[in-house]
């Protein structure tokens, strides 16, 4: 049943990491963080920790296959937190470079 549900897996995991790179970046922002700690708390939510996922469902279940979306949740997360440190490493926050400037 898990391996048939291949999509569902992909795009709740999807979700659920894009969703925490978006909320930790928003809440941060909100609560007055600069740009650049608001970019670490943003992959730091993002990138939840899915080894946890695999130990707890092999542990916790007879059957190995409960550990896939687990699996599956920390490749999306490995993908999704690369990229957006490549786009936020190319993009100086608006900060540092008036930070540079005066200097």
């Amino acid at each position: 049943a898990i391996l048939s549900s291949g999509r569902q897996v992909v795009l709740a995991a999807a979700l659920l990491h894009a969703s925490g790179f978006f909320f930790g970046y928003l809440l941060s922002r909100m609560l007055g963080l600069d740009v650049s700690s608001s970019r670490t708390i943003s992959i730091e939510v993002g990138m939840q920790n899915s080894v946890l996922g695999v130990v707890l469902a092999t542990q916790h279940f007879g059957n190995p296959l409960t550990a896939v979306p687990c699996a599956v949740s920390s490749v999306c997360h490995s993908i999704f937190g690369s990229a957006l440190a490549g786009i936020w490493r190319r993009t100086i926050p608006k900060e540092m470079q008036d930070s540079n400037v005066k200097k």
